[in-house]
């Protein structure tokens, strides 16, 4: 009986693809994922906005506020709607969040 004879370029190859593969299990293993960037400043205001004026009819049903509508955990580091309207849409108070989102 005589062995199976490979060639060398087809044991190369199979150890590369061995290696991608193992590479890829301990990517997943660790928790890498290439999609999951930071959640934009423009994501974040839709997400609460729509949660404010959808869920609590821009504050006129259960009295919620802005400050109240709490937001994705983010990378800029606002936990709540009003934080984020007045670190970075430019709203000073209340009022001026309210009517970033659309709120009169």
């Amino acid at each position: 009986m005589k062995g199976i004879e490979l060639p060398v370029n087809v044991l190369v190859i199979v150890a590369i693809a061995v290696i991608v593969l193992l590479g890829i299990v301990v990517l997943y293993f660790i928790g890498f994922n290439p999609f999951s960037g930071s959640i934009s400043l423009t994501s974040l205001k839709n997400t609460g906005c729509s949660n404010f004026s959808l869920n609590f009819d821009c504050g006129r049903r259960g009295g919620m506020t802005t400050g109240g509508i709490v937001i994705p955990t983010n990378s800029y580091g606002y936990t709540n709607l009003l934080a984020l309207c007045q670190g970075q849409l430019g709203a000073a108070d209340e009022a001026a969040c309210r009517q970033v989102c659309g709120c009169s």
